[in-house]
């Protein structure tokens, strides 16, 4: 079983928190072109930690929800799929 990591302020590598911080630096250079993303905060990451972790919780919480549908070149087989995934947080 696949376990997604949230990140915290202190531990963000290879976490839903880095990508964020990622996507935030696109999307910044996207709306100011030429402009410098202010420097990287302890605020921000606290911010984008709590929102991974958010996410991933509700996920965890509602993975018996969350349906998929795949369809095969013109197969009527049924079939079905499980979503399974821990959640890693700091301690």
């Amino acid at each position: 079983m696949a376990a997604l990591k949230a990140g915290s302020s202190s531990d963000y590598g290879g976490s839903m928190t880095e990508l964020i911080e990622q996507a935030m630096a696109e999307e910044w250079a996207a709306a100011y072109p030429g402009q410098p993303m202010p420097a990287q905060s302890r605020d921000r990451i606290i911010m984008f930690a709590a929102i991974a972790k958010g996410v991933l919780r509700y996920l965890h919480q509602h993975r018996a929800d969350i349906g998929t549908t795949a369809v095969i070149a013109s197969s009527t087989t049924e079939h079905s799929h499980t979503l399974a995934f821990d959640v890693v947080e700091d301690s």
